[in-house]
């Protein structure tokens, strides 16, 4: 988290000492979420969530980049199948701050430029729960804090900076996000993994 954190604050006053550009904007996505917990007879719990934050971006070079986002992410798993010899379904949702540090390297075009990022993310549980239902009974639990993780993924995907007006544009992008750390700690197995597909749109203010 620390490395981050100073990688962030680095790449910000260098983007407003040195850099070419530096935009703020908003940010609103989604994601399909895979939880394998490597347990046997029990498949990838999934489940789509959504999220949002704020984004800053740097132009470093005329076809090099940086961007920061600082975003609230619901990340929901479900599974179903068979609970102690009856069907049941297991839910868990997570509510997370994630914080990517991306790279990108960009076709400088004027109206739609495409951009390729990849970089590393912080994943933090803020809180969550976990919701077991078998036979038409729901029993619902927070999940405790000494359970709540703090880790660390890596994010690469495609998207495009598109100009709108002077000083305004979006940016669309779809990413794929693979937790490096995904394994926990309150468990005996350790080949768990947990990967997203995520989605969204940044709305984006040239300020320099």
């Amino acid at each position: 988290m620390k490395i981050i954190l100073a990688t962030t604050i680095l790449l910000l006053s260098c983007g407003l000492l040195f850099g070419q550009g530096f935009s703020i904007g908003a940010n609103v996505g989604g994601g399909y979420h895979t939880l394998n917990l490597d347990e046997p007879d029990m498949d990838n719990m999934t489940g789509i969530g959504f999220g949002g934050g704020v984004v800053f971006e740097l132009d470093l070079l005329p076809m090099l980049g940086a961007e920061v986002d600082v975003q609230y992410a619901i990340y929901n798993y479900k599974w179903s199948g068979e609970i102690d010899d009856a069907e049941g379904e297991i839910s868990i949702k997570t509510n997370n701050l994630v914080v990517p540090v991306l790279f990108k390297y960009k076709m400088a075009m004027p109206t739609v430029s495409p951009y390729f990022a990849i970089g590393p993310s912080l994943i933090k549980n803020l809180s969550g729960s976990i919701t077991m239902s078998s036979d038409e009974v729901d029993t619902t639990w927070d999940i405790e804090s000494d359970e709540l993780e703090t880790d660390f993924g890596l994010q690469v995907g495609v998207g495009a900076n598109i100009s709108m007006m002077p000083g305004m544009g979006i940016s669309p992008y779809a990413r794929f996000q693979y937790n490096l750390t995904g394994d926990m700690d309150d468990t005996n197995t350790e080949k768990e993994s947990m990967y997203d597909i995520l989605f969204g749109v940044n709305f984006m203010y040239k300020i320099k």
